[in-house]
């Protein structure tokens, strides 16, 4: 077992809570063996060390020359197998009450990304840039992105560092900040996460048979999903760059300054597609200037 101690009592209590909860629903999440939510600390199911990103690793380590190795993509299909009984399953009954900091998604969340974003990365890469530019673009976007159905569980990091490879299947770690809102965003946080370069022809495969898994939970307007979806690929880069510019500009971590590029040419590439329902003009400046700096200079 592992013992934790964390000093934030509501987030304790919301980790707690969804564990027990997801566990009577039999999804594949660390027992809880035991809390003080006095004192902080809780005992809870040692999953082993290996993750979905480590296990990807080791099967291109081994298969030189496999961009995306079939036993990977075997564990991301189960992994996508179970996000809907998350998001749409234990919906039904889900205390979203308990969600720390906050309930839903949008709009207060994304918010605060778009802010951490504009400090965080664009002030400390292009220190002339006015931010202000930026802010009529989110609002425009989260506008866009609030007409999507958001009665669901996000996961909110749903991504290959927080699922553990144990006993030849995923379990989920790391849904604390799990909140309300639509279901485009935790499939992209897996298929688009920048450190794991799935080649797009996988991602839309993955993409096909998540689809399929989640129609037999609910029925999903494809039409609709389809059309929020690039927008929701945009949010979450956004969110993700805006961490990587704390924890790798700020503070100096190599892994979040390494994932930096990629994530970026993720975003470039989003807002310069012709199909995207919205217009954001300032926002994609602002990412070709980051690119040009990226890519030609050296991050310290």
């Amino acid at each position: 077992m592992i013992g934790v101690f964390n000093p934030l009592r509501r987030e304790n209590d919301a980790f707690v809570s969804f564990a027990r909860y997801f566990r009577s629903c039999g999804l594949p999440v660390p027992e809880i063996y035991h809390y003080e939510p006095h004192y902080n600390m809780y005992l809870e199911e040692d999953l082993g060390d290996e993750t979905l990103f480590d296990f990807l690793a080791k099967e291109r380590q081994g298969n030189s020359g496999d961009a995306f190795p079939k036993a990977a993509e075997a564990l991301y299909r189960a992994s996508l197998e179970y996000l809907p009984r998350f998001q749409i399953e234990s919906a039904a009954k889900f205390d979203f009450s308990l969600c720390y900091p906050e309930r839903d998604l949008l709009p207060g969340t994304f918010a605060g990304d778009c802010a951490a974003f504009s400090t965080e990365l664009v002030s400390r890469l292009l220190p002339n840039f006015d931010i202000s530019r930026l802010a009529n673009d989110f609002a425009t976007l989260i506008a866009f992105l609030e007409q999507a159905k958001a009665s669901y569980f996000v996961y909110r990091d749903f991504q290959s560092r927080n699922i553990m490879h144990y006993g030849g299947k995923p379990y989920f770690i790391d849904f604390q900040s799990g909140r309300r809102g639509p279901l485009q965003y935790d499939v992209v946080s897996l298929l688009y996460q920048s450190s794991t370069r799935i080649p797009q022809a996988v991602r839309e495969e993955l993409l096909k048979h998540y689809m399929t898994s989640a129609l037999q939970y609910a029925q999903i307007d494809a039409e609709s999903f389809y059309r929020f979806f690039g927008g929701f690929i945009i949010s979450r880069m956004v969110q993700v760059l805006g961490v990587y510019g704390r924890q790798g500009l700020g503070a100096g971590k190599p892994y979040f300054l390494d994932s930096i590029p990629a994530a970026l040419e993720t975003l470039q590439g989003e807002l310069q597609k012709p199909t995207l329902p919205i217009t954001l003009h300032a926002l994609r400046a602002c990412v070709e200037a980051l690119a040009q700096k990226v890519l030609r200079s050296t991050l310290p």
